[in-house]
């Protein structure tokens, strides 16, 4: 990496200003409190943002609401210019807008997300994200007197920060996380030991449950034979009461023949009766039939013949006469309406001339007389449909008094014919009697025939109730066996079920078992080859940095002094100084030599970290603030040496000695006027 330039903006003692860094090596030079500092501060700012502990306000303007660093770098073959502002709020200055911009392309980003992005491209290690910028404080810059103070540390502080600087602390973090983890094995253990507590107890119910189940096989396999024999108990039964509903069934057939017998009996017996009332009713008739003369009905016939013509005549003339009676009643109003008109009417409606009295009298007289003689012509004709009428009654009843009388004779003669049909048929119907006489012997005889078979199968019926009753308790004793087997089979059934469980149970105890035992090997391994591994490891590499980190430190240090010094490190990376085979105490040195172990524990530090971390970006640049303080004048010359020696293709050195500018390629002077910072 190498610094470009850098513009300050409202950032201390600075209003605007934009210094420009040269390749080689760079005095920064400056009364004290001119602003050289406030440059270093910026770059790391610029690259960091504001780290734990820092204030906002220790780098904005007190009279400034905002203030900005940008920073213009190369590393690599790109050329990434760095945007970062401060703004001022109510309660405290906080970073506000953060850029960075690589070969034209920029993007604005998120405080972390800027510094993670730097991170990256100065190849630092991921797990310095979220820690101070101590790699960049012990490799690029950092101030003289906080090297001082890491000297001055306890022992076991100094050691935790060059572990942190040396990436070694991981070693310890391990471990930490390590007895996390043996930890967390070993609850895991004691649950997976309570897990399987009960695994012998859940084996042995095991076996007693298929113990149990092998008894509930041959009870099963008892109860199926039991039921065999049931069975076949049962089916005997049925053959045999089969045979016996077959006798059984010929018995009813026998009962149902005598039914049928006596009923047959019970119809002939009332055939006979009737055949006997029909013979006496036969014979009483042909005792009580009458003589029978056929002139007689001839004489009736022949009389109803005339009777029948006198009444149609008799009707003929009234109908003839109430003809002529209406005609004449027709006449008769007639001239009683032309009497009333003429008595109204005083001219003719024919001639229209007017008619006389005398006309009247005239036509009244020959009315009257016409309906006069009307009357008697009426009267007369009443009187003849009166006699024509009482004569038609005497022949109408005449005529239905011989009408009965023909009937009678025609019955008398329907009788007399059908006699000598009853005298025919009296002798089948007595010799129908005899045969139903003789059949009734025969029903009988097979009733009697019948009744004895009846009596002789009903042992059967009696044997058939027996067995009947016996296959009744047949099958309850089958249901019964069936039942128990069921209910067998159905605690088979269970236990199958619990046995399924208890061997899932165990099988997963044993799971677990297996389990313990590798959680028990993995976190025996842990806990003592690996712990033991990590802590040899961290050792040896602490061994090693600090022969490593002793041999730079006694070098830059002889090359500092005049004396015969000579320098090394303790197991906890404290300097001893030795002189003349005597250990001097640090503090007891003169401010040049405590200054000189300072720088060379200082650069003994950057050779080791840009060994370790031979990839980071930032080893071709360097930056020293006030290296030579306390130095009196041949260790000022000895910084020539050390110059040349660093062979860095960026050195800043920030320091107010004027013979160190002869020692460098270019001086960039700082001078402050009405308390503003300037590049001079």
């Amino acid at each position: 990496m190498r610094l470009n330039k850098l513009s300050l903006k409202n950032i201390r003692s600075y209003k605007s200003e934009t210094i420009v860094f040269p390749q080689g090596s760079t005095l920064l030079s400056g009364d004290i409190g001119s602003g050289k500092t406030t440059i270093l501060l910026a770059i790391a700012f610029a690259l960091f943002g504001l780290q734990p502990g820092q204030k906002g306000s220790s780098l904005l303007s007190n009279s400034e609401e905002e203030g900005k660093v940008d920073l213009e770098l190369k590393v690599q073959d790109s050329i990434i210019l760095i945007e970062r502002t401060l703004k001022r709020t109510s309660k405290s200055v906080t970073q506000d807008y953060s850029a960075i911009t690589i070969d034209g392309d920029k993007q604005e980003l998120s405080v972390t997300e800027l510094k993670a992005k730097l991170l990256s491209l100065l190849n630092y290690p991921p797990e310095f994200l979220k820690k101070t910028n101590i790699l960049y404080n012990y490799t690029v810059y950092s101030p003289q007197e906080q090297m001082k103070q890491i000297i001055l540390e306890d022992p076991e502080s100094r050691l935790n920060v060059l572990r942190h600087v040396f990436g070694v602390d991981k070693y310890k973090k391990i471990n930490e996380n390590l007895s996390l983890v043996t930890a967390r094995l070993r609850e895991e253990s004691r649950i997976l030991q309570y897990d399987i507590r009960d695994l012998d107890e859940s084996k042995t119910s095991l076996s007693s449950q298929k113990e149990f189940l092998n008894m509930l096989a041959e009870k099963i396999a008892s109860k199926n034979a039991e039921l065999q024999e049931r069975i076949k108990e049962r089916k005997n039964l049925e053959k045999e009461i089969h045979e016996l509903e077959n006798k059984v069934e010929e018995k009813r057939n026998f009962e149902k023949e005598i039914e049928k017998t006596k009923i047959a009996l019970s119809y002939k017996s009332q055939e006979k009766a009737r055949l006997g009332r029909e013979i006496m009713e036969i014979e009483s008739k042909i005792q009580q039939s009458p003589d029978f003369n056929p002139e007689d009905l001839r004489k009736v016939e022949l009389e109803i013949s005339r009777l029948h013509d006198r009444i149609e005549s008799l009707s003929s003339q009234i109908i003839a006469l109430a003809a002529k009676s209406s005609s004449l009643k027709s006449r008769q109003e007639e001239d009683l309406q032309k009497k009333e008109r003429i008595f109204k009417i005083d001219i003719c409606p024919t001639c229209l001339q007017d008619v006389s009295e005398n006309h009247k009298h005239n036509i009244l007289n020959e009315t009257e007389n016409s309906v006069s003689s009307t009357k008697k012509e009426l009267e007369k004709i009443d009187f003849e449909i009166k006699q024509i009428s009482e004569e038609m009654v005497s022949a109408k009843s005449s005529f239905s008094e011989m009408q009965s009388r023909k009937y009678n004779l025609e019955l008398i003669k329907s009788k007399f014919v059908d006699l000598d049909t009853m005298k025919k048929n009296l002798g089948a119907i007595k010799k129908h009697r005899d045969d139903l006489e003789k059949d009734s012997e025969l029903l009988e005889k097979h009733s009697t025939l019948l009744k004895n078979s009846v009596l002789e199968f009903a042992k059967y019926e009696n044997l058939h109730n027996i067995k009947d009753s016996g296959l009744k308790v047949a099958f309850q004793k089958e249901k019964s066996a069936e039942i128990e087997i069921a209910e067998f089979k159905k605690e088979v059934e269970l236990t199958q079920k619990e046995i399924a469980v208890l061997v899932k149970k165990i099988s997963a105890k044993e799971d677990a078992k297996h389990k313990l035992s590798k959680l028990l090997e993995i976190e025996q391994w842990l806990s003592t080859k690996f712990s033991d591994l990590i802590s040899f490891t961290e050792k040896n590499m602490m061994l090693k940095l600090r022969k490593e980190f002793s041999k730079f430190f006694n070098k830059w240090f002889s090359m500092l002094t005049t004396d015969a010094f000579y320098v090394n490190l303790d197991e906890t990376f404290t300097p001893i100084v030795t002189h003349e085979d005597y250990e001097l105490d640090y503090d007891f040195l003169s401010g040049g030599e405590r200054t000189a172990v300072a720088l060379a524990y200082r650069l003994a530090l950057n050779q080791i970290i840009n060994s370790l971390f031979s990839r980071i970006n930032t080893q071709d640049l360097v930056i020293l603030d006030e290296p030579t303080d306390g130095f009196s004048g041949q260790q000022l010359d000895k910084i020539r040496d050390i110059l040349q020696e660093l062979n860095i293709g960026q050195l800043i050195i920030v320091s107010h000695e004027p013979k160190i500018e002869s020692f460098v390629d270019n001086v960039i002077r700082i001078k402050k006027e009405n308390g503003q910072s300037k590049v001079a």
